[in-house]
């Protein structure tokens, strides 16, 4: 998949492209059904599939105040757009000239001038230009005009629960992990680099390996079974997630204890992938009740994880 990160580098001839349209925060099973039936179309007339998304999310300019973490990274909502098997991925800068375009200059110059689009698929809440005046009928309408047609697709529900980025969010701040990775189509996971901590956890017996991400959600605070991925073998392990309050500290830390293995990790990259959320973080009034916490917590994890 070829990647543009400013649609005006792109000059695509006309009604050459199948243009998928929106911000697709995690890539979830809706997301994936929507770009699917772009790429499907895009095969069938044997055009090129693209996806225009945005940089930063609209809501960050718009509204800052609400404080919208993303599920994904940019990086990471790229590989995941590659592998539903698009073509191309065009992302608009969306500062305050983009977000001032009337509708119909964002059809004119946008999807028709740039981008050379032949079919536009959205979803049906889809709203384009300034203050979101541009509706479904109204690109219908431009559609018309400027030569491209438009294909709405459904909602996508699983077991009659309708899939959406600020569900998945919501279950992810709750713990519900398995809640987050039925909607997600993948289990819920967090990649970064291990840095060097404070050394607590080798002191009590229980070395971890402290993970930095640019991730901006993550999973409720507290600890649970997981996965980690280490230079592409999988081991069992524990995380937690938290402020340390047994030791008085304030900063947000992910600390990974990862069982059945030995070895140097600093500065290499690791994925740790939640399956349950086991407890919340606790306060412990000695070493030794710390000590015996995390040891259960291990045994909790080795059973969930089917390595006891």
């Amino acid at each position: 998949m070829r990647i543009y990160n400013d649609y005006r580098e792109c000059r695509f001839p006309a009604r050459s492209r199948v243009l998928a349209i929106g911000n697709f925060d995690g890539v979830h099973l809706g997301h994936r059904s929507l770009l699917q039936l772009a790429v499907d179309c895009a095969r069938r007339r044997r055009l090129a599939s693209a996806v225009l998304t945005f940089r930063p999310h609209p809501v960050k300019l718009l509204f800052p105040e609400r404080r919208v973490f993303l599920i994904t990274s940019e990086e990471r909502r790229a590989r995941l757009i590659g592998e539903c098997g698009v073509d191309e991925l065009v992302i608009a800068p969306f500062d305050h000239r983009f977000a001032d375009l009337t509708a119909e200059r964002f059809v004119a110059e946008v999807l028709v001038e740039h981008l050379g689009a032949a079919v536009v698929v959205v979803g049906e809440n889809y709203a384009f230009g300034r203050n979101r005046e541009g509706t479904i009928d109204r690109l219908r309408a431009f559609g018309k005009e400027y030569g491209f047609s438009v294909v709405v697709a459904p909602p996508f529900r699983l077991d009659g629960e309708l899939v959406s980025s600020t569900k998945i969010r919501e279950a992810i701040m709750r713990g519900e992990i398995a809640r987050a990775a039925k909607f997600l189509g993948r289990p819920c996971a967090i990649s970064g680099r291990v840095v060097r901590g404070k050394g607590r956890g080798k002191g009590l017996g229980f070395p971890t390996a402290n993970l930095v991400s640019e991730v901006e959600l993550y999973p409720r605070e507290g600890v649970y079974a997981v996965w980690v991925e280490v230079r592409g073998k999988r081991y069992p392990g524990v995380v937690n997630i938290g402020h340390n309050p047994t030791f008085g500290d304030t900063g947000l830390t992910v600390e990974a204890h990862i069982l059945d293995f030995s070895g140097d990790l600093y500065d290499q990259e690791i994925k740790v992938i939640f399956v349950a959320y086991l407890r919340s973080e606790e306060k412990c009034s000695s070493l030794e009740e710390l000590c015996r916490l995390i040891a259960a917590d291990v045994e909790k994890a080795r059973k969930i994880l089917g390595r006891s």
